[in-house]
């Protein structure tokens, strides 16, 4: 038995390149000639399964008609017809051992596996777009350089994406994504140590980009495995990509986040916010503050007790502007809400020192640049206010500095910190009601409403009450209520505002209300009438009410049972018939 001679090339198409259609006719001719030769007995399994994988992916329309191993597939090709020559006794064929049979058919199959799973690559990778330009054909051999060839080549190649990828177009960014999540998931190409190292690298690089962060999001469970386990082993600039490279991932999909914590991530997590570099901590505590936004994730957190409060609490105090920021917003989000875990955690990040660590983070606030961790400092501050009890602690500390701080973050240029701003002195002023404070204490913190909320925080609360955000309207809402029901010089000052009666009773007809999107909610309109209900008592406050309309308004939110709307509405009305005003 002989090889069969190549037979003449017809034309240049992709199905009948030249090196395409020798590849295919020696495939073709390989399963004859193996049936002939019981030496491909013991490796037969696998040297059959390549060849179907091979065929399959050459007779695809997306292979590349030249792609860089049709030479080799035709050379290992050749190997294994030589065998089975040799095996039939051909008088032309050179005559093989044993031993040296069984050698080359071994090397020759995992050399096909190889050359399979590059093949399956180069056949699933979307046809570039067209264009003439240098960069794009650089770009396009940047991809298959990724997808096939050596370790070494990959490696090369990985580090040259890790310096491009944010000039990468939307195209090319995310075929490299692609490749990049396939070599990590095939184990032919032997993805681990150094080379897995830099793949990562390429992914941080790439998630630092918008045009690649859609195509990462796809490939979020091919990937996610990888990072964590990366993750888990590295450390260093290692932990740090692969922190920096779940971000993106965790903040866009669920999924992506529960696969982190199902794989132990927030433990290794916590590991780089403790010992990883500035980057890494960030980015680490900022993939915390994502899973955090999932409640059904929280027992992911519980099981690592008070480490979680204890280790963000030091970021905060040690860290980078950044790091604050992510940390704080992490332990914001865990505190959030009502139920039984949150009150826990509350009471778990009260007991790591927090109204402590967010005290001397306001502190150091100075006069300059507003930073970044200003909004999730107060919002932490906020929820933990929620419990009275650290409610009165926090009230009563240092002279009430925190309600000093809270006032001052009112005047803010950024709407969401005026807006937690608003939501914190509404804690703060509810829930601090007295307590188990002594007289002293009582009368001190009466005095300091006296002196920083009426004069600095009722009038920006009350401009405040125009915004255009719906959030920051109802914040405003939420605290003046509560300023107004605390403090009678608190009542005084927004009494003395024009606008502020005129703009609470906007608020009872907010149109943006009605059940839509973004809007403040029938609900939510008590705060607006517990607002109004403060002042009842003036007499020139009832004339503005009726004046801005808030007998009509008061009409819906009495049928939508929304409370303190009927008490308003018949005081107002009993004003009516008294004549203490006249019928407009």
């Amino acid at each position: 038995m002989t090889v069969p001679p190549s037979p003449p090339a017809e034309d240049e198409s992709a199905g009948d390149h030249p090196g395409v259609a020798e590849c295919l006719r020696l495939l073709e001719a390989v399963p004859a000639a193996a049936a002939s030769s019981p030496a491909f007995r013991r490796h037969w399994p696998s040297i059959s399964a390549s060849l179907a994988a091979l065929s399959a992916s050459l007779a695809s329309p997306a292979f590349p008609p030249a792609a860089p191993l049709l030479a080799p597939l035709a050379a290992a090709l050749r190997a294994l017809l030589s065998v089975s020559v040799s095996a039939a006794g051909d008088a032309h064929a050179p005559r093989l051992g044993h031993l040296h049979t069984v050698s080359l058919l071994s090397s020759t199959a995992a050399e096909l596996a190889q050359l399979a799973a590059d093949a399956r690559l180069l056949a699933s990778a979307p046809a570039p777009a067209p264009s003439s330009s240098a960069g794009s054909a650089a770009e396009d051999a940047l991809v298959s350089r990724l997808r096939l060839g050596s370790a070494a080549s990959r490696a090369a190649a990985l580090e040259e994406l890790a310096s491009t990828a944010p000039a990468l177009p939307a195209t090319s960014a995310a075929a490299a994504v692609s490749a990049v999540a396939a070599l990590l998931d095939s184990a032919s190409a032997g993805c681990v140590g150094d080379l897995r190292d830099r793949a990562v690298a390429a992914l941080a690089a790439l998630a630092s980009t918008d045009a690649a962060r859609p195509a990462l999001a796809l490939e979020a469970g091919a990937v996610v495995p990888h990072l964590c386990r990366t993750l888990e082993a590295g450390s260093g600039s290692t932990a740090e990509h692969a922190c920096a490279a779940l971000l993106p991932l965790t903040a866009s999909s669920r999924d992506a986040s529960a696969a982190v914590a199902a794989r132990g991530g927030v433990a290794a997590l916590l590991s780089a916010c403790a010992g990883g570099t500035p980057a890494a901590q960030a980015a680490a505590a900022g993939v915390l503050r994502n899973l955090a936004a999932y409640p059904d994730l929280l027992p992911a957190f519980r099981d690592e007790g008070g480490a979680v409060p204890l280790l963000l609490l030091q970021l905060v105090s040690l860290g980078t502007p950044r790091a604050q920021e992510q940390a704080l917003g992490c332990l914001q989000r865990l505190t959030a809400g009502d139920g039984d875990e949150a009150q826990r955690l509350k009471v778990e990040v009260f007991q790591a020192g927090a109204l402590a660590c967010v005290r001397d983070f306001l502190d150091g606030r100075g006069d300059g640049d507003e930073p970044p961790g200003l909004a999730p400092a107060l919002g932490l501050l906020r929820n933990m206010a929620s419990f009275r009890y650290i409610a009165e602690i926090a009230a009563a500390s240092g002279s009430g500095v925190f309600v000093a701080h809270v006032a001052a973050a009112l005047g803010s240029d950024r709407s969401i910190t005026r807006t937690e701003a608003a939501l914190a002195l509404a804690e703060l002023c509810g829930n601090a009601g007295g307590g188990s404070i002594g007289k002293a204490a009582r009368r001190q913190q009466q005095q300091h409403y006296d002196a920083v909320v009426a004069d600095a925080a009722v009038p920006r609360l009350v401009w405040m009450l125009e915004a255009k955000a719906a959030g920051e309207r109802d914040g405003a809402a939420r605290a003046l209520a509560a300023v107004l029901a605390a403090s009678s010089a608190c009542r005084k000052a927004f009494r003395k505002d024009e606008r502020g009666v005129v703009n609470a009773v906007q608020l009872l007809g907010d149109p943006s209300g009605s059940g839509s999107r973004g809007g403040v909610g029938v609900e939510e309109r008590r705060f607006p009438v517990w607002v109004l209900l403060a002042v009842e008592q003036s007499r020139r406050c009832r004339k503005q009410m009726v004046a801005a309309g808030a007998c009509g308004f008061l009409q819906g939110l009495v049928g939508a049972e929304v409370e303190g709307a009927k008490r308003l509405a018949e005081c107002l009305g009993k004003g009516k018939m008294l004549g203490v005003f006249p019928r407009t």
